[in-house]
């Protein structure tokens, strides 16, 4: 793509409170400060970042405000100064320069070698890719992105703009929300893990008949399996981001905003809260309630409710300082025990 840096910064006023040099330059692309030339768009933090840019003749550089007094006389490129480089990142990539977001849209829209059930209800400018299935009553949003290997099983809803790349499934009556995006090899809806167990010991399936609930602006990355509940709803809320390989059981309520890092498990009918942080492996048991604006380390194990906002860390869970300091005194147990036996050895001695 093609766009003059001058419309770029008309896109984004309230992000680019002041800018320096030519705005006329031609963008085709963003790209490391150390590959520029002069029609790429660079992101810098420091000035080490922006000498580099420059010296690769970067045509326009998104900076920190800091650095406006750091531009070094005759630079020549477009200068657009902002108070947070990273989100400006985030914005100019997804409506420019994103290509993971228009995949398939040079194909026919729905192609023959899918299968679309003559009751699907299919909005206008969706794309349905080869080997995709969409059941009976299933509903596609406008401008949705069916990718190859999909399948949207009956009564499945998915939202307006959302993108489901190749082999996600989307099981029975379950629900995507607008502008989501969901990773290949990711399951949604899958059966909840539920058996009950005879006077012999045989395992009797319970079977699960509540759906799944992914509201808007959900991110699911790949190799993903969230459980439908067993009668009412598993939620994962709006605008929270799940990392490759994490897995949420049925009746689950994931909260609002939540960020869950690549190994997070939870079993059933657990509760997250909004705005929580995960790190990688982070694990909760069955029944546990994790209230709003909770960081969690990675390795964490939550085996009881967290009522109190504030990082954690560890199993036994700990508030984190005090889980750093149990944690830096591990290394030093071997010489604490040795110690003490010498100790103990010195007073039996007396005794």
């Amino acid at each position: 793509m093609q766009i003059g840096c001058d419309q770029l910064v008309a896109g984004f006023a309230q992000l680019f409170p002041r800018t320096l040099g030519d705005l006329g330059v031609l963008l085709e692309r963003a790209v490391p400060p150390e590959r520029a030339d002069g029609a790429s768009l660079v992101f810098v933090s420091d000035e080490g970042m922006l000498l580099t840019a420059l010296a690769a003749g970067a045509g326009a550089i998104v900076l920190p405000l800091k650095l406006e007094g750091r531009i070094p006389e005759g630079a020549r490129a477009a200068f657009l100064f902002t108070r947070n480089v990273k989100l400006a990142m985030a914005l100019v990539l997804q409506r420019h320069f994103d290509a993971s977001r228009h995949p398939f849209r040079q194909e026919p829209p729905v192609h023959p070698g899918a299968f679309v059930s003559p009751q699907a209800v299919i909005g206008k400018g969706a794309v349905i890719r080869p080997g995709a299935y969409v059941g009976a009553v299933a509903v596609i949003g406008e401008g949705a992105l069916i990718g190859p290997g999909c399948v949207i099983e009956e009564g499945a809803r998915v939202g307006a703009n959302s993108l489901l790349h190749a082999m996600v499934f989307l099981g029975r009556r379950c629900e995507v929300g607008e502008r989501c995006e969901i990773h290949p090899n990711t399951t949604v809806g899958s059966d909840g893990y539920a058996y009950a167990q005879d006077d012999e010991g045989h395992h009797h399936k319970v079977p699960q008949l509540g759906i799944v609930l992914v509201e808007d602006d959900v991110e699911i990355q790949a190799n993903c399996a969230i459980d439908r509940a067993a009668f009412d709803v598993t939620r994962i809320g709006r605008g929270t981001k799940i990392d490759n390989l994490c897995h949420i059981a049925h009746n689950c309520q994931i909260g609002e905003h939540v960020l869950l890092t690549g190994g997070f498990f939870v079993a059933g009918s657990s509760t997250v809260g909004d705005h929580c942080v995960t790190g990688g492996r982070t694990t909760l048991t069955d029944h546990v309630n994790v209230c709003s604006g909770v960081h969690l380390g990675g390795l964490s194990a939550v085996t009881k409710d967290i009522t109190e906002p504030g990082a954690y860390g560890g199993y036994p869970l700990q508030p984190m300082r005090k889980f750093l300091r149990t944690t830096s005194s591990l290394p030093h147990l071997p010489e604490l025990r040795r110690r003490l036996a010498e100790l103990e050895r010195a007073v039996l001695a007396k005794v």
